[in-house]
């Protein structure tokens, strides 16, 4: 357990709250904030990027507070934001991911590590109600976000082309997501039940797809484009 030193002049979270909006804590105001008044406070400390130490720090400070990251409750993980860029892969699988508000928080574009979303992914997998891809709304891929790149292209492919459909403008804008699971997500787009008929597709198809759509054919991107030259989409 990480030994916290008493500060001889301790920083509560209402003074927190009472400083400037704009105002941004650093380490040193960080160390003066007990790991209570911390986790009591982490919806404004989390709200702004956080530099790796300051994270680290209050990651630690909740660790320490609950005793082990198993002990964390939902209510605590779902306002992590930026802390969660410092939780080691180790961590994450020590978690019970199977709250949709906690997994909204880590599907956030943090820019974790293959390493770190490939065990977010496995925890999901493992605690999330039971739930299969063939059961996944697009509430839960709206949520899931990020963490569907660490998905493998057999679970995507299981995904409800219509729930898909309704998630599609944000998976499109997903970041550095493999090539194999946005080729699913593309193969998805061109099922029936989704977008109907590639040849009823419109510009603004292409548009809602994002970077789905790169992963169509150069010729049948351009049918599509050619078709609906001159119209509005």
């Amino acid at each position: 357990m990480y030994l916290f030193l008493p500060c001889i002049a301790c920083t509560t979270c209402e003074e927190v709250l009472d400083l400037p909006e704009k105002s941004k804590l650093n380490l040193n105001d960080l160390k003066a904030m007990k790991p209570n008044e911390t986790v009591k406070c982490l919806t404004h400390l989390t709200r702004h990027k956080l530099s790796p130490a300051e994270a680290k720090f209050i990651w630690i400070k909740i660790v320490d507070l609950y005793n082990g990251t198993q002990n964390i409750p939902d209510d605590v993980l779902k306002e992590l934001h930026w802390v969660i860029t410092v939780v080691t892969p180790e961590e994450f699988s020590n978690l019970t991911l199977s709250n949709i508000e906690v997994i909204s928080t880590l599907g956030v574009d943090y820019g974790l590590s293959q390493a770190q979303l490939d065990a977010i992914a496995d925890r999901v997998r493992e605690d999330f109600g039971g739930k299969q891809p063939e059961d996944y709304t697009s509430y839960d891929l709206i949520g899931l976000r990020q963490i569907l790149c660490a998905f493998n292209a057999s679970e995507i492919d299981r995904i409800h082309p219509k729930a898909y459909k309704e998630a599609a403008s944000v998976i499109g804008n997903l970041k550095n997501c493999d090539y194999e699971v946005l080729k699913a997500f593309a193969a998805l787009a061109i099922q029936k039940s989704a977008f109907g008929p590639p040849r009823f597709w419109t510009n603004g198809t292409l548009q809602i797809l994002g970077a789905v759509a790169n992963f169509f054919p150069k010729e049948f991107v351009n049918s599509i484009k050619s078709s609906n030259n001159g119209t509005k989409s």
